[in-house]
């Protein structure tokens, strides 16, 4: 059974670790990092490192009996287990944190089932804390969220990567893309709760650690995220990879599935 009260513990234990953990990535942010490659050709700091291992000792030490599953720890299958799994992306934009940008974020969250409970985004570099939990709202730095509700299509701020509005054609006619793309998927859609954006696309390959917290976030705010065909988004399944990504509110988010109309398994790449 689903506990509020539970919820509110978490969040208050997930928005210290998330500042703890801002301040430690902000350290080695203003220095200058190991950085190396991964197998999957994807950037990886000794940051990440850092930040990964600080958060799995305290959060853990918190919920002993919680699962565990963050991109830069092996996968111990913790996450299976009955009950509640935190999941973590210690530093979500690491391309950005690498060419000192100011987007990258430390995200935290807890899952229930397939289905993200609570979520926070802190980002030190602008010291803003981005925080939902289920029926308790969206809010950064305190304020309330809420998604925006653009009266045409035409007139959307859709943000994308430009392989994501190419592939599915909301480079044409019908929508006017933001045309900086944010190299942090998690702020992206948090800027999607927020209403600062509209909408944002994802294409194939995002993982749960990119976008759990960020789905409580969007709920929250009164928006949806769900796969490129309109399939809701299920954390924790078979393959912790994801389909390509639509997160606006409504009538946006029906728009913008109808405009794709392509099936999720054509858009193939790296998540962006």
């Amino acid at each position: 059974m689903h506990l509020a009260s539970q919820d509110i513990d978490d969040l208050e234990l997930l928005t210290e670790a998330a500042r703890a953990a801002g301040a430690l990535a902000l350290a080695h942010f203003r220095g200058a990092p190991r950085q190396w490659t991964k197998p999957d050709s994807t950037s990886v700091t000794e940051a990440d490192i850092a930040v990964d291992a600080f958060l799995r000792e305290r959060l853990m030490a918190a919920r002993p009996a919680y699962g565990w599953l963050s991109e830069e720890h092996p996968d111990d299958g913790s996450r299976l287990r009955p009950g509640r799994r935190f999941i973590v992306d210690p530093i979500d934009g690491t391309r950005a944190f690498i060419d000192r940008g100011d987007e990258w974020v430390v995200s935290i969250a807890v899952a229930e089932g397939p289905a993200a409970v609570v979520g926070v985004l802190y980002n030190p570099v602008r010291d803003e804390l981005w925080s939902a939990r289920t029926g308790g709202g969206a809010y950064r730095n305190g304020v309330p969220l809420a998604v925006s509700h653009p009266a045409e299509a035409a007139r959307a701020r859709v943000v994308a990567s430009r392989k994501a509005l190419r592939q599915t054609g909301l480079s044409a006619p019908g929508f006017t893309p933001v045309q900086v793309f944010m190299k942090s998927l998690a702020n992206r859609f948090a800027n999607v709760a927020a209403g600062t954006v509209d909408g944002a696309l994802a294409t194939s390959g995002s993982a749960d650690w990119d976008i759990a917290a960020a789905l409580v976030l969007i709920e929250e705010a009164g928006g949806r995220v769900t796969d490129a065909s309109g399939a809701p988004v299920r954390l924790n399944a078979g393959t912790l990879r994801h389909p390509p990504l639509v997160a606006a509110g409504e009538p946006l988010h029906a728009s913008i599935v109808s405009a794709v109309g392509l099936s999720p398994a054509r858009l193939q790449g790296k998540p962006q």
